[in-house]
């Protein structure tokens, strides 16, 4: 850190102002003006602080950066015995640091540096010789140096002399003739000093020496860099009131007795060595007096004894040695103390006194502080914080107030200091300054003086809320492009290849691009083969008595549009190619106008195998649902539901049942397409403990208090989801779709497999009266089997009542790739219970607001309570009329188990009440909650 502006390079770690002295050696007669001299090259300084530097560089708990051999002994911390006239219980503690402190002093007798313009000239002496080993000839002493590093008198290098060496000394020696003496420099030895340390401790001064070092004239006409790298010489001693102290008195004097005085230091001939006070030289022990103090022991504790007529305002309750700016620093030669009788003696007002021997060793550049303080204080010590703050999710700012004060009996109350010192942000306990979370970005003063009175200070929070919605369209829109026209992106193949891998009802659709998906039944091809359990039965003939008849429910073959049993996964190749010539493709419905360009829709062959294709455009895109169906001629043989929705919506949540069961559900219910969401990042109230603590306590035990604060969580949500009659395929919207055509929400009572294929868009209702369902109906002669989606399924579920049995996904299941509708157990886990209208096993949502925030419950997904599964509160199509009834208010959940030929089992909420094991007639429509295969 070497520059020529002075002001800087001498910084503040210096004690008092430095107005180097000029040495007392033979002045050079040489004439600046003769042929020796190069006028263009003029000797100047770079001036620099090697405390400065090595403190500011130096890695933190270095120690010895500017004493050789400073050990960890003479750093340490002691407390020191006293002897006293009135029998007070008090002691001295003894600190010392690496460095002499700074103090700022009245510019008569200390030259305070504060800047350029109050620097001081100092003096500088120079030696210079023909060569490297021949500097022998006095080339200038005594002359004034200004602050920036010329000389006053112009001195230019000699080409003849280029080698050179100098020398300066702080203080002045004019100013300081009784004081200080110094010897001349010459070819063998650098300068000493005399040095008499002052009696009355405001006449002290510090001692400072510098040498360049070896110098080289190197390039004629150009100056070369010459630095003086300045070391204190001395160590400097301050006092301080002692955080222990309780009783009260005013400090009269302070004094050192016995401490010797006089001693000759020699300095150092390199540009970073040591000078050494020369062994023996030190002499005349003595008495030092600080006088004139008046200065209260029921200052703020650990305060420096300072000036107080010097800004008492900014100085009071200062505890840090670098920022007092007075001249009441003892400047004391390095000397041993241990067996050498130095005493330190403090007197009070009321004639009473403490005396203390000293120990150790007072070593050159460091600061030592004596302390005066009480082996047991009476002192009280408080620390009242808010103890709890909660704000608004929106809300930017917590106000906390602090109150840090002590009490003795019959004196005033003290202000203490406090200071935040850890964070837990993880509720271990445990309180570190690294676990301060992100969103407490900060406080308006994380530290304060203290006092009886409040102090008031702000946490400034930040405020994390999204609207999940729009990030959610504009995830799917951003997505990169997949497929082209001639190309498009297989939907059944997970690279999006040709070849068929897995197919199913529903495809997830998560970005704009050219797709396709195979002309395929359901999920009749599995891993790149045929997969006929989805589609023929090992269940065999299962009558069950309907109306006095004997009827079989199980469908043997599952069918096709024809109602004949399906023999083939394709589509066109089934029954011998019976529906070969698929040539047309159309929208049934979507709840958004553009999710499908309609006009991309067409039949693409590969290799003899028919696909359909479509496009989705990134200006089309959002959240949302489709339904699209091939045709040959005008009937419809198959129909799709088209998911747009992130990947993750099919992420899946585990979630264990009563009975013990892990299902897997998919991240998000079938369809599911918010019409708002707008949440804060975080799902639960955020919250962070703050440890605050007093700078000093009672006997070293310092009080601590914490302050919790908590911003709350929020979130609005709201959406639709399809909804679907037991046992189809066919998705359908719960909000009047955008473009349907054709889609009918009460298309009649003739339901049967042939109808419910070709006519996907239609909802099929039951006539039913006083709440019962006619036995002729079409749902009872028709539409009666058990295992429309459980391919081998025999057994029926009810209230209080179902299972866990193995699910065969058939090709009439709604479920994305991977998943199929769960079986008749799987929500038991969302009741305290596991039984119906058991208290609800649910995260808060029982109350309103938040079920009403939330647009559903969020249940819990194990006994532990440790994680969540959102529903959404769906709503039903009506089984008679097809009307969309209690959005937002109440769901229900199929399960792929019948629990008889008209009824479906199912899972059903509402804010206070939950069915997790009940039936419905099958033409309602529900929600379904996919689960992993």
């Amino acid at each position: 850190m070497k520059k020529q502006i002075f002001y800087h390079a001498l910084s503040a770690l210096f004690v008092g102002g430095f107005a180097l002295s000029a040495l007392s050696c033979a002045e050079d007669t040489m004439d600046n003006s003769t042929s020796d001299g190069d006028k263009e090259a003029i000797v100047r300084f770079d001036v620099s602080d090697a405390q400065d530097e090595a403190l500011s560089n130096a890695p933190a708990l270095t120690r010895g950066l500017l004493t050789s051999g400073l050990t960890d002994a003479d750093l340490a911390d002691r407390v020191l015995p006293i002897e006293s006239n009135d029998n007070l219980d008090a002691c001295v503690v003894e600190s010392t640091i690496e460095g002499v402190n700074p103090t700022k002093a009245d510019a008569a007798t200390r030259a305070n540096i504060i800047n350029i313009q109050s620097l001081g000239e100092f003096s500088s002496a120079g030696m210079r010789g023909g060569s490297d080993d021949k500097i022998q000839e006095s080339w200038f002493s005594n002359e004034r140096t200004k602050s920036d590093g010329q000389l006053v008198k112009r001195i230019p290098w000699s080409w003849e002399k280029r080698h050179g060496i100098f020398y300066a000394v702080y203080p002045k020696v004019d100013d300081h003739k009784q004081n200080i003496k110094i010897t001349a420099p010459t070819s063998n030895t650098a300068p000493t000093v005399d040095f008499t340390v002052y009696q009355d401790v405001k006449k002290q001064v510090d001692l400072m020496t510098a040498c360049t070092g070896k110098v080289l004239y190197a390039t004629r006409h150009q100056a070369p860099s010459t630095s003086l790298n300045f070391r204190h010489a001395l160590t400097a001693i301050r006092f301080a009131v002692g955080p222990n102290l309780s009783f009260n008195k005013s400090i009269r004097y302070i004094s050192i007795h016995k401490a010797l005085l006089r001693g000759t230091y020699k300095m150092s001939n390199d540009l970073n060595g040591e000078g050494t006070w020369v062994a023996g030289s030190l002499k005349e022990p003595g008495t030092v007096t600080l006088n004139g103090l008046n200065y209260s022991t029921t200052e703020y504790p650990n305060s420096i004894i300072r000036d107080t007529q010097l800004d008492n305002d900014k100085y009071k309750n200062e505890t840090d040695v670098k920022k007092i700016e007075d001249n009441y620093t003892f400047y004391m030669i390095p000397q041993e103390l241990d067996n050498k009788d130095v005493e330190l003696e403090v007197a009070f007002t009321d004639n009473t006194y403490i005396k203390v021997k000293l120990a150790g060793k007072w070593k050159a550049g460091t600061t030592r502080t004596y302390k005066i303080s009480q082996k047991q204080s009476n002192w009280d010590y408080k620390l009242d914080c808010t103890p709890s703050v909660e704000v608004p999710y929106n809300g930017t700012e917590a106000t906390i107030r602090v109150k840090s004060y002590r009490k003795v009996a019959n004196n005033p109350s003290q202000s203490v200091a406090w200071k935040v010192v850890g964070y837990d942000a993880n509720g271990d306990g445990t309180y570190t300054m690294t676990e301060k979370p992100a969103w407490l970005k900060g406080f308006t003063k994380d530290n304060g003086t203290g006092g009886e009175a409040d102090e008031v200070i702000k946490a400034n929070l930040a405020t994390d809320v999204v609207d999940y919605l729009a990030e959610r369209n504009r995830g799917l829109q951003n997505a990169t492009p997949v497929g082209s026209a001639a190309q498009p992106y297989n939907l059944s193949n997970s690279n999006g290849a040709a070849n068929v891998e897995n197919t199913a009802n529903c495809y997830v659709i998560s970005g704009p691009g050219y797709y396709m998906i195979p002309l395929v039944y359901g999920n009749a091809i599995k891993n790149g083969a045929t997969n006929e359990d989805a589609y023929k039965s090992k269940a065999g003939d299962n009558p069950v008595s309907i109306n006095k008849a004997r009827h079989n429910v199980t469908l043997p073959v599952l069918c096709d549009h024809t109602g004949k049993g399906i023999t083939n996964p394709w589509i066109e190749k089934t029954n011998g190619g019976a529906n070969n010539n698929v040539n047309g493709a159309q929208l049934v419905w979507a709840d958004d106008a553009n999710l499908v360009n309609q006009n991309s829709l067409s039949i693409h062959r590969i290799g003899g195998n028919a696909f359909v294709k479509f496009e989705v455009t990134q200006a089309g895109i959002k959240s949302g649902n489709a339904v699209i169906a091939v045709k040959k001629g005008n009937t419809i043989v198959w129909s799709w539901h088209l998911w747009f929705a992130p990947k993750n919506a099919v992420d899946k949540i585990t979630v264990t049942n009563k009975q013990g069961k892990q299902y897997h559900f998919t991240n998000e219910t079938l369809g599911w397409k918010p019409t708002k969401w707008i949440a804060t990042s975080y799902e639960d109230q955020r919250s962070v403990k703050v440890k605050v603590e007093q700078t000093v306590g009672n006997n070293g035990v310092k009080q601590a208090s914490i302050i919790e604060i908590k911003q709350n969580a929020y979130i609005d949500r709201a959406g639709n989801t399809t909804l679907y009659q037991w046992g189809r395929k066919d998705a359908f919207p719960s909000a009047n779709p955008a473009l349907g055509p054709l889609y009918i929400q009460n298309a009649g009572d003739k339901i049967y497999m042939q109808a419910i294929i070709q006519n996907p868009g239609y909802f099929y209702t039951t006539v039913a009266s006083n709440g019962r369902i006619q036995g002729e109906s079409y749902l009872s002669q028709y539409y009666k089997f058990y295992n429309l989606w459980s391919t081998h399924n025999r057994s029926v579920g009810g209230l209080n009542a179902g299972n866990d049995n193995k699910v065969d996904k058939t090709i009439y299941d709604p479920s994305p790739v991977g998943f199929s509708v769960p079986a008749s157990n799987a929500f038991t886990g969302f009741s305290e219970s596991g039984m119906n209208e058991s208290p609800l096993s649910v995260k808060g949502t029982t109350n309103e607001a938040e079920y009403n925030a939330n647009g559903g419950h969020l249940f819990w997904t194990n006994t532990n309570k440790n994680a969540t599964i959102y529903f959404p509160a769906t709503g039903y199509r009506e089984y008679t009329k097809g009307n969309m009834t209690s959005l937002h208010q109440s769901a229900n959940y199929w399960t792929a188990i019948p629990h008889d030929f008209n009824d479906g089992c199912n899972m059903g909420f509402a804010r206070t009440v939950i069915l997790t094991r009940s039936s419905t007639t099958r033409t309602y429509g529900l929600a379904v909650r996919p689960v992993s295969e």
